[in-house]
């Protein structure tokens, strides 16, 4: 008496692992390339800011802030903020994660902060100014300002 011959199998190195783990190395995989891909970005946009800030751009350090709900006299702020902070060289920059806002009784960050560009000036004092970072889309990033609670 003979036995038929088993079908053939496809190999797969994840063929052995059971499918609540192939959906959860599945899910670690696509969340660290999210991870990397958003890391990228905010390296785009530290590196886009040094070269505002090295080239005095003033246009282009305010393209990189979030507008949204934000008061004329606010912005007037800002703008003056940006054209004062290209007094000073660049000593260091660094972007740091964080999901808090720091924000004060009656207001609120314009976007989900996720990360802070901390811009360390080359002077004896060694000047820092830290900029909360929020998502702008899926890939972009924009500097985040508070503003009123409505």
């Amino acid at each position: 008496m003979s036995t038929p011959l088993l079908p053939a199998r496809r190999w797969s190195i994840l063929t052995p692992l059971p499918l609540w783990a192939q959906l959860g190395l599945g899910i670690f995989t696509v969340s660290m390339l999210l991870c990397y891909y958003q890391l990228r970005a905010l390296g785009h946009l530290r590196t886009a800011w040094v070269s505002a800030h090295s080239s005095r751009d003033t246009a282009a350090l305010e393209s990189m802030v979030c507008w949204d709900d934000v008061s004329a006299e606010a912005r007037q702020r800002m703008r003056l903020l940006l054209a004062q902070e290209l007094e000073h060289p660049i000593h260091t920059t660094d972007i740091r994660f964080t999901f808090d806002a720091a924000a004060q009784p009656g207001w609120r960050p314009n976007r989900f902060v996720i990360a802070r560009l901390v811009v360390v000036y080359d002077t004896p004092e060694r000047l820092t100014v830290s900029f909360p970072l929020g998502l702008a889309g899926l890939s972009t990033h924009q500097i985040v300002m508070l503003v009123p609670e409505k």
